[in-house]
């Protein structure tokens, strides 16, 4: 599934690159929303202690990007700075995650944040829907993922509480409606959906129990903006 939507983002890209060679027009742009992380499942990086995974759910958070770009007609290409957090709620153990998915009764309640910094390239396809110049866009993106784990793990222990980062690959996909409210300004309204490439964390996170473990991050988020036509 994450090979098919790759390749959608892929082509999409492909599409804004390849638009007829005339000069677009600039933009700017810029959202803000609500942001939920799906639950982080780490496993351990060493395949011959596999037998259990831990699994990280988060509250909701707060995304914010901003762009600029050029608007070529039905299609746009940009380049994009994002910023998403949440909060780490509850961490448990799944026994045996290749199979049952079984976890353990007990949970701990974890405190601290995770975020990502992104920066991404972006095309868009524009497709109008009315002559109010109301228009529906498809857009996805690839780049890369700066995450940073803060004061992350169990709020009752210390010894298992932690900060670590790093960077990854990632893309994003999403869809919305656009609706000009003057000759320059554009609102829009949109859902995403990112992902990073799996990443291995350092063996030294205390949140982990000094485990290196394999994870990825995926969010879906709801944004409003504003984009500006030069």
């Amino acid at each position: 599934m994450k090979k098919a939507l790759s390749l959608l983002a892929a082509a999409v890209l492909v599409l804004g690159w390849s638009a007829p060679s005339y000069a677009g027009n600039p933009y700017a742009s810029g959202n803000i929303g609500i942001v939920w992380f799906d639950n982080l499942n780490a496993i351990e990086s060493d395949y011959d202690s596999r037998d259990s995974s831990l699994d990280v759910s988060l509250d909701s958070g707060v995304s914010l990007t901003g762009a600029v770009g050029c608007d070529m007609g039905d299609t746009r290409v940009e380049a994009e700075m994002g910023y998403q957090t949440n909060d780490a709620v509850s961490a448990e153990i799944v026994r045996d995650y290749k199979t049952s998915k079984e976890k353990d009764d007990d949970s701990w309640e974890w405190g601290g944040d995770v975020s990502l910094t992104t920066f991404m390239f972006n095309g868009y396809y524009d497709i109008p829907l009315m002559e109010s110049g109301l228009e529906l866009f498809l857009t996805a993106g690839v780049g890369g993922a700066f995450y940073s784990f803060n004061d992350v793990g169990d709020v009752n222990d210390d010894s298992y509480r932690g900060t670590t980062s790093g960077s990854t690959w990632a893309y994003q996909l999403g869809a919305g409606l656009a609706l000009p409210v003057s000759d320059n300004l554009v609102v829009d309204a949109r859902y995403r959906y990112f992902n990073t490439a799996e990443f291995t964390t350092e063996d030294d996170f205390d949140a982990f129990d000094d485990d290196s473990m394999i994870l990825d991050i995926s969010s879906h988020s709801a944004l409003v903006g504003l984009r500006y036509n030069f």
